[in-house]
């Protein structure tokens, strides 16, 4: 025959309520997060713009800075294959149109944005 008590069967209903609502717990006051930009966003511009930097928090307009691009390569290995060799395939290096755009804030000059021809 099966014993029968008083008390098996009440912590098993208590535990059965409990499962269904989940336990919140609370750790004290919360610490402020850094956010840590790894993504530079492309803006569509190859002028000066007026941003706010994410890593000085000023509002600044940025200071333009021409690199060569993938067009200037492109052109520049072109014009070598169709015997622009004595330094004539360098010309897209000095054009500024070609090149890509580095924005970057005059107060901490750190690169904001980055503005690709191709």
């Amino acid at each position: 025959m099966a014993r029968r008590s008083s008390h098996p069967q009440e912590p098993e209903k208590a535990n059965q309520r409990m499962q269904g609502h989940p336990f919140i717990y609370a750790s004290g006051p919360q610490e402020a997060q850094t956010i840590l930009i790894t993504r530079l966003p492309r803006r569509s511009s190859s002028t000066p713009l007026q941003t706010t930097c994410p890593y000085c928090g000023s509002n600044v307009i940025t200071v333009t800075s021409h690199v060569p691009g993938v067009i200037t390569w492109l052109l520049c290995t072109g014009l070598f294959l169709f015997g622009c060799v004595l330094g004539c395939c360098l010309i897209p290096f000095f054009i500024s149109g070609l090149m890509d755009v580095r924005h970057s804030c005059p107060v901490c000059h750190q690169q904001l944005f980055y503005f690709r021809r191709l």
